[in-house]
């Protein structure tokens, strides 16, 4: 049996998973969330559908361990080294279309609407070797400054204080990205 507040947490995570499906920032298995207590990180399993998640559908890995766990998701490196690099208590990532999209076309993002400007700012969009240690580390890297970052061709990741704070700003980075893109159909 899980921890009270483990079984919290992945309640939450599993209403923030249908979210991200309803708002288009995932499809299929896409993406992967997970949350700090104490000296563990609890990380959906690979292949782990965001919008149906419950306690099965979490591996718990140590932040200060090293192996690898063939269960969990494959950004378990990124997140393992957020926990030991920063106090955040959850990181994730999801596929946002419009992210994606502009992840081709620019090196950065800049907000042009009120809430994006004032509530993520300027976000990098850094281009990795999946799965590569400096792939971590440029992630680690913009999310210490950012809380947020786009890998190029690949998607949003965002990390915070809690579940929700990280999903906030994730939908936010994403309609900040959708009106850039709209607005760019116009401007030809």
């Amino acid at each position: 049996m899980l921890p009270s507040k483990v079984r919290a947490n992945i309640k939450r995570a599993s209403e923030i998973g249908k979210k991200l499906l309803l708002q288009r920032l995932i499809d299929g298995s896409s993406g992967n969330l997970s949350f700090r207590e104490g000296n563990f990180f609890y990380i959906t399993r690979t292949g782990a559908m965001l919008d149906e998640l419950d306690e099965t559908s979490f591996v718990r890995m140590e932040i200060w361990g090293n192996g690898k766990n063939p269960l969990a998701s494959s950004d378990q490196l990124i997140h393992r080294e957020v926990y030991r690099r920063s106090d955040f208590n959850s990181v994730l990532h999801c596929h946002g279309v419009y992210g994606v999209v502009l992840s081709f076309k620019k090196s950065e993002i800049n907000p042009l609407d009120l809430e994006g400007r004032y509530f993520v700012g300027n976000i990098k969009v850094t281009t990795c070797n999946f799965g590569s240690e400096s792939m971590a580390e440029a992630i680690v890297k913009e999310l210490s400054k950012r809380k947020a970052v786009i890998v190029r061709g690949h998607g949003i990741y965002t990390a915070g204080r809690s579940i929700e704070e990280a999903y906030r700003l994730a939908s936010y980075l994403e309609h900040t990205c959708e009106i850039i893109c709209k607005l760019s159909k116009f401007s030809r």
